[in-house]
């Protein structure tokens, strides 16, 4: 089916019910009818029917729409929003390059951009520049004040064995984020991993998922990245795992993306590494330190209404004794990081993250366990601002500290 056919078709299956508005963050901050998913649809089949042009007016209710799909988890007619919103912005798409997503899809730029952010970190700059606010509200001081702490990690290799008897082999997803700037907790994945009987791979061939084109309607270039992860990872990988639900969430509908049976086999493999590890049965062997902290549990969108996993997140972090784990309140709603959309949508974006640290703050926790690094990385910027000395991890990082031996 070709890209308008599929929108007409997506379009035309919302009855205008009007059950999803209660359930937008757009909606909610504007109680305008154009920011609502039923009002996006409608402009969407309106320029599919060539009865609306695409101008600035229009284009704008669609680029601040944050892709949360809450609307898409809860809809009674089955309505393929995200489908259908990437479909249009494709269809809409005004070639205008995201100097990011570029970036960061390229491993000669990538590798660049590790390279001075290592050279920021270890100057001392970074926590400068973060407790200044140096770079104000610039695209580039929005990042920089997410950006987490640490130098650079070793290189990743391409296998780590199981330890004792093996009882599988997975591969990782580093994606262009995880490789920048994820790299320890990369390693504490296939370390964790590895001791609980996997064999790791870690393809060096593997690259950006593309959900940042996907976002700004670069379709072909989101398909020929996909093309290049469908051709890096082994197929004695009976699962391939991602640590950042962003990246899972696109890796998972490789299949409607590319429409093709090998990408359907690829998508299958797909499984957040949060869901994998909740679902093993761990052994005695590995012992966890207890912990008596409190740690608030945020659940992104992509988690909760794509990968539908976010139970996982307490299951795991349940392993560790004494830890009080707790949900953090309105989880239902975005929390604005959207992959870019807190450097697009800046007012937006800290709006909607103002409940977050307002709740952080009313629980008080040690930590906020976060699985995905966009998300991650805008609330601890937030909470950051706010005075608030609460560590922003990630479940599987949290979980690697209280291992009581590092094999």
């Amino acid at each position: 089916m070709n890209l308008l056919s599929q929108i007409l078709a997506d379009a035309d299956r919302c009855v205008l019910c009007g059950m999803c508005l209660p359930h937008c963050p757009t909606y909610g901050l504007s109680h305008n009818e154009a920011e609502s998913p039923r009002g996006r649809i409608s402009l969407m089949l309106a320029v599919a029917r060539g009865q609306l042009e695409a101008d600035a007016g229009l284009l704008g209710h669609l680029d601040r729409c944050l892709g949360c799909r809450a609307c898409e988890a809860m809809c009674p007619s089955l309505v393929p929003y995200g489908r259908l919103l990437r479909n249009t912005r494709e269809h809409l798409y005004r070639q205008e390059h995201s100097r990011l997503a570029d970036t960061l899809a390229t491993p000669a730029r990538r590798k660049l951009l590790g390279g001075a952010l290592h050279l920021f970190q270890a100057s001392g700059l970074q926590k400068i520049t973060q407790r200044l606010h140096l770079l104000g509200d610039s695209a580039v001081g929005r990042l920089l004040q997410g950006l987490p702490e640490g130098g650079a990690a070793p290189s990743l290799p391409e296998f780590t064995p199981a330890q004792g008897v093996q009882r599988g082999q997975v591969a990782l997803f580093t994606g262009c984020t995880g490789d920048l700037l994820q790299r320890r907790l990369l390693h504490d994945a296939r370390r964790l991993l590895s001791a609980l009987g996997y064999a790791v791979h870690i393809p060096s061939q593997q690259g950006c998922c593309g959900a940042l084109h996907v976002q700004q309607g670069d379709g072909a270039t989101a398909r020929h990245l996909a093309q290049q992860n469908l051709a890096a990872f082994p197929a004695e990988a009976e699962a391939i795992l991602s640590v950042a639900s962003g990246c899972g969430a696109l890796l998972h509908e490789y299949d409607d993306l590319l429409e093709d049976e090998r990408a359907a086999g690829f998508a299958r493999r797909v499984i957040d590494i949060n869901a994998f590890l909740a679902g093993l049965d761990w052994p005695e062997t590995l012992v966890l330190r207890p912990l008596p902290q409190k740690v608030a549990v945020h659940e992104s969108c992509t988690l909760r209404n794509v990968l539908r996993g976010q139970q996982a997140l307490y299951t795991l972090l349940r392993h560790i004794p004494q830890l009080e784990v707790v949900e953090l309140p309105h989880n239902e709603r975005c929390c604005g990081a959207a992959g870019s959309y807190l450097v697009d949508h800046p007012a937006e974006a800290d709006t909607l993250r103002a409940d977050k640290v307002a709740a952080v703050a009313e629980l008080q926790p040690q930590w906020l366990a976060s699985a995905n690094i966009g998300c991650a990385m805008h609330l601890a910027a937030g909470l950051r601002a706010a005075g608030l000395a609460v560590e922003v991890v990630h479940p599987v990082s949290l979980l690697v500290k209280q291992v009581t031996s590092d094999k």
